[in-house]
């Protein structure tokens, strides 16, 4: 777990130094086992796309929805995406795809026994949202997003993986 959290550490404090006059903020997605908290910094390229890269963490109860009667845990992960929106500005509708590393520990229980498990997850996505621009430079977009959870590294027996629906709100400022 050290290991992922320098991982995590070193992720945003390059990210942040790359691109220092880039849109930053914070997002947040619910998903019917769990809550993800992020800081975003998005990287815009010409018009109509932007890359953007987030580190934050992975808070998951996913009840009986896994391999065992109850799962709950958590961990940091790192996230890389792309988006194209359908105006030169940046603003309105937007699609896209992102992929996520997660690097969660999972403490599960069945009748009778319980245990834990690490587990690295990859999240590959596609997302639509809508971006608007506030006062200020901030801007707000909330967007869906469809895509699978994949145990790619296990420690442990196994745990929930399979289709994921996100529903997610990003507030950002431009400087």
């Amino acid at each position: 777990m050290r290991n992922e959290l320098i991982l995590t550490a070193a992720f945003l404090v390059l990210s942040a130094g790359a691109v220092a006059a880039a849109p930053v903020g914070v997002t947040v997605q619910g998903y019917p086992a769990g809550v993800i908290a992020e800081a975003e910094v998005e990287l815009p390229l010409e018009a109509h796309h932007s890359l953007f890269l987030r580190a934050g963490y992975n808070f998951t109860d996913r009840k009986d929805y896994g391999e065992h009667d109850n799962e709950e845990g958590g961990g940091p992960g790192v996230t890389v995406g792309y988006r194209y929106t359908l105006h030169d500005s940046g603003d309105g509708w937007f699609f896209g795809g992102r992929a996520d590393v997660w690097f969660l520990a999972i403490d599960w229980k069945d009748r009778g026994r319980s245990g834990s498990t690490d587990v690295v997850v990859f999240q590959p996505t596609a997302e639509a949202g809508y971006r608007a621009r506030l006062k200020n430079g901030w801007a707000i977009s909330p967007f869906l997003a469809l895509g699978a959870e994949i145990n790619v590294r296990t420690s442990g027996e196994d745990v929930g993986q399979g289709a994921i629906f996100l529903a997610g709100l990003t507030l950002t400022k431009s400087f």
